[in-house]
């Protein structure tokens, strides 16, 4: 509510209008042919202030959408021309930077005894605070110097905006008439508190008259009055039907005053989060507009509430003068907690820096996130939850491998520490487990993936390669919904995998899967094993036979692997090398570590490896699952 109701020739607002009603409600007003503006002299001042780019967007705005409607009051202009002649602007601003200056001169010097020492639990060290002070203090000094520049300017700024009061003002004014009567009629205005301007009552000048409490004879006390009724006749000269007046005045002799609640819309909170209530101009003023000139709807409006406005008509065309006066808010002072947060913050994100530049340093592609952790207890219980399905962030990541290696890419394109962000140890272990886990299903697509994977854990921070290393692990010799060994353990990248036991990464999902493996029942030929043990592989012939040395046996440590009669014709040598008479000592390791999954590079040759063996037709390996360790065996 405004205050502004046709129907009855007073109204009290009662209620507080939102920022977002009267902004809606101001825009129709300002598109209206039958609204005039007037600026005050406070309004031309502020103008004088801001740059020429952000001044000359309001210009251009004000002749494109109300060319004609805005006015400058010859009081106005009065006021102004008598603020430039006497350099108001500048002394103001030269009082100010003095006064700034004169505290960084004396600021520093009079607290420097006092931050000696630290102060407080988690207090600043003293040097950095001494530091911080030094540093804010300079940046005032700067603050200053730039400002102590601003008058070589001031003339510039000045004739910009006396251009455009002279395109303004009005052809006619009743200015001389109201002086006449203006000190008669201010005298009974101001005793009972009749707007505008009665808070100018005891408005000071340049010298007193007298020792009363009275303004002096030269003090402007009448001049929000002349400028009113000024403005009103003009008004009804032109039959103006509403009224908008520009101004930076909040005294309430303009405003009705008493606005303690403030209903602000989020997309002007999101500029700053201290705005004053809407202007209200006072009921007696918009009473007296529409007595003197049939002006149904009068209006007030300040620089920020302006801006905001035209915000809303077009904000690419008056960026800048939206930028200087919607002026953000300050920085809000931090208590001792919020200050502690926010060094403990500054000082994670310094060391995570220290992290990534380590990182890149020692080769990795990326730094271990802070949510992935290893430890014994954290693999063992990463194992444990492994067994559940992938979430959806982790099917997505999955896809995304599979599409980045068939688009020839390779795959640490698509694994990198923002497409894992927000996972935990658990959740790479189990990703590493179901990309193999689909391999041995046969899923197409991944074995590309997880090729390049294996070979990028050298690549990887230590913690994430130890978890993506414990998931491949696990899915190698581990049934995925009952953790129970898997025999024989299956891997299309054994041997890499088998390669990479030794490394600094590997122990804890190393140490992890071997636990599980020997708390089975059952457990396979080999577990994997960081100290990388010799495996002992014996040969060993027929005595009595016609062949030439004719296999007849091949044990791992003390464990046949073959048998001569195999009625699986899949497993009998003869079907496996059908173009080889006799077989190598190498060949028959190779295919043994391919069925039973054992390391290649560990297997120590005994002394028939040189050897060529001859086959019987029925020869041939064990079936792969019925060779498994009993939990008791040594």
């Amino acid at each position: 509510m405004t205050g502004n109701a046709p129907d009855r020739l007073l109204t009290i607002p009662s209620e507080t209008e939102s920022s977002a009603d009267f902004r809606a409600r101001l825009a129709e007003l300002l598109k209206s042919d039958g609204t005039h503006l007037y600026i005050d002299t406070s309004f031309l001042m502020w103008l004088t202030k801001i740059g020429s780019s952000s001044r000359q967007e309001l210009f251009q705005w004000l002749d494109a959408n109300c060319a004609g409607r805005v006015h400058v009051p010859i009081w106005s202009a009065h006021e102004y021309l008598k603020h430039h002649v006497a350099g108001t602007i500048i002394t103001e601003l030269t009082d100010k930077t003095n006064e700034v200056a004169d505290l960084v001169g004396r600021t520093y010097t009079y607290f420097r005894p006092f931050i000696d020492e630290p102060y407080g639990d988690g207090a600043d060290d003293p040097s950095t605070l001494r530091a911080a002070t030094r540093a804010a203090l300079n940046a005032l000094d700067r603050l200053t110097a730039t400002t102590r520049q601003w008058h070589k300017s001031y003339q510039r700024h000045a004739s910009e905006v006396i251009d455009f009061i002279n395109g303004k003002t009005p052809d006619t004014s009743t200015v001389y008439d109201e002086l006449k009567e203006v000190a008669a009629t201010a005298a009974l205005r101001f005793v009972g508190s009749v707007p505008p301007g009665f808070q100018d009552r005891r408005k000071k000048g340049s010298a007193a008259a007298n020792d009363s409490e009275e303004a002096p004879l030269d003090s402007n006390r009448y001049g929000d009055l002349v400028f009113w009724k000024e403005l009103l006749a003009h008004a009804k000269s032109r039959d103006a039907v509403a009224l908008v007046i520009l101004t930076n005045d909040r005294k309430n002799d303009w405003h009705l005053g008493r606005s303690e609640r403030v209903s602000i819309d989020a997309d002007l909170l999101a500029l700053k989060k201290a705005w004053k209530p809407v202007p209200r101009p006072h009921p007696m003023l918009v009473m007296e507009a529409r007595m003197t000139a049939n002006v149904t709807t009068l209006e007030l409006l300040d620089t920020a509430y302006l801006a905001a406005l035209l915000r809303d008509f077009a904000e690419d065309d008056v960026r800048a003068f939206a930028d200087v006066a919607i002026i953000p808010d300050g920085p809000e002072a931090e208590d001792e907690r919020t200050r502690r947060a926010r060094a403990a913050d500054e000082r994670r994100s310094a060391d995570e820096k220290k992290v990534r530049q380590a990182a890149l340093e020692q080769g990795h592609l990326f730094a271990d996130p802070l949510a992935i952790q290893v430890s014994k207890a954290k693999m063992l219980r990463a194992l444990l939850e492994s067994r559940e399905a992938v979430d959806e962030q982790g099917s997505v990541l999955l896809e995304s491998w599979r599409a980045t290696v068939e688009a020839q890419q390779p795959l640490s394109q698509a694994l990198t520490a923002e497409a894992i962000e927000g996972l935990t140890e658990k959740d790479i272990v189990r990703l590493g487990r179901e990309l193999h886990d689909r391999v041995l299903n046969d899923t197409a697509g991944y074995e590309e993936a997880l090729t390049d994977l294996v070979s990028l854990l050298e690549r990887l921070p230590p913690n994430t390669a130890t978890s993506f290393y414990l998931g491949l692990l696990a899915s190698a010799f581990l049934e995925r919904k009952t953790n129970h060994s898997r025999i024989p353990p299956q891997s299309p990248v054994a041997q890499f995998l088998f390669d990479k036991q030794e490394s600094d990464f590997a122990g804890h999902a190393v140490t992890t899967v071997a636990k599980r493996l020997t708390d089975n029942e059952f457990r396979p030929l080999y577990i994997p094993d960081q100290s990388i043990p010799e495996l002992t592989v014996a040969f060993d012939t027929e005595p009595d036979t016609e062949r030439l040395d004719e296999l007849a046996s091949m044990k791992l440590g003390i464990v046949e692997l073959l048998t001569p009669a195999q009625a699986d014709e899949g497993l009998r040598l003869a079907t496996l090398f059908p173009k080889d008479d006799v077989l190598s000592a190498e060949q028959l390791m190779r295919k043994a570590s391919e069925l039973f999954l054992l390391p290649e590079a560990q297997m120590k040759r005994g002394d028939l490896f040189e050897c060529a063996f001859s086959l019987t037709p029925t020869i041939g390996f064990k079936r792969p699952s019925d060779i498994k360790i009993p939990k008791e065996a040594e």
